[in-house]
């Protein structure tokens, strides 16, 4: 049976309501820029309970609310009868990436099997960007991992490159996935000081790592760069996007598409960072900085 979406929606919104008094702090006059991404549509992976319908009916929501024109990317085998959400994605004008089709590893898995996921991941989207008139290809590396040797990284490159495909980058990478965790164990309704709580820490990670993103970006470019930011398509960030956007608002962003971020000088340089570790691309960069 398709689930009640106004239950959903009600079970991870109704502590909003609990949200502490607005601010009356105005926004910043916006001097940066900042793409919003998010991983894993049309819901990532969690160990409580997933409804994708609630997750991208409150994201969108705030997305619209905000004027944000965002990117989601795909894992093709979580579709299944989800189709409609990435369709409304499109209909609200965001972009549509993928991600390989199992959400596969490029470090566990090796470069020929990875290739092949990431041709299943775009191919199970394919008619559906055509039929939305989308021209643009792109594909996030799952986990960031964009090799392990240098030999993996330029297979990989060098087949997304064959395919007109283009690599969505991320510069900041909070750890949202270990904040959804905790906020799941407080169980499905929180009250006032649980909510505050979780938005308080959740908030003070993800701006320290904007924060030091934007360090690392006068250092090695001696300016702000774009930004983009990746999320995962989470109950955490349905409940706190609207919030969160509003936060990043009144820190002096203004919000960009990611095609448009990537028009920064600082993408076209290009990376040559391997390893185990997935990084965002400014770390990438500042790795190899401190390696010559």
């Amino acid at each position: 049976m398709r689930p009640n979406i106004g239950t959903l929606v009600l079970t991870l919104s109704i502590c909003l309501a609990l949200a502490a008094p607005a601010q009356d702090a105005q926004p910043a006059k916006a001097t940066k820029s900042i793409a919003i991404t998010f991983n894993e549509l049309p819901a990532a992976e969690a160990f409580g309970e997933v409804h994708p319908e609630a997750i991208n009916f409150q994201i969108l929501a705030a997305l619209k609310k905000h004027g944000v024109k965002a990117a989601g990317f795909v894992v093709g085998d979580n579709l299944e009868n989800h189709y409609d959400l990435i369709g409304q994605w499109l209909n609200d004008g965001h972009m549509i990436g993928s991600m390989t089709f199992n959400y596969e590893d490029l470090n566990e898995v090796g470069f020929a099997k990875f290739i092949e996921e990431i041709a299943w991941g775009a191919d199970e989207l394919e008619t559906m960007l055509e039929s939305f008139g989308q021209k643009k290809r792109y594909f996030r590396y799952p986990f960031l991992h964009y090799g392990i040797d240098k030999e993996s990284k330029r297979q990989v490159k060098g087949y997304l490159e064959s395919q007109g495909i283009t690599v969505a980058h991320a510069t900041v990478c909070p750890d949202d996935h270990m904040y959804n965790s905790a906020l799941n164990k407080l169980g499905k309704i929180l009250d006032s000081a649980q909510y505050v709580w979780a938005r308080d820490e959740y908030f003070n990670h993800l701006f320290d790592e904007l924060e030091r993103a934007e360090f690392v970006s006068e250092d090695l470019e001696g300016r702000q760069v774009r930004q983009i930011l990746m999320l995962q398509a989470n109950r955490l960030n349905a409940i706190f996007l609207d919030e969160l956007l509003t936060a990043i608002e009144e820190a002096g962003y203004k919000f960009i598409p990611l095609d448009a971020a990537l028009k920064d000088n600082v993408y076209a340089q290009g990376e040559n960072y391997y390893g185990l570790r997935g990084i965002g691309y400014l770390d990438m960069l500042a790795q190899e900085e401190e390696a010559e």
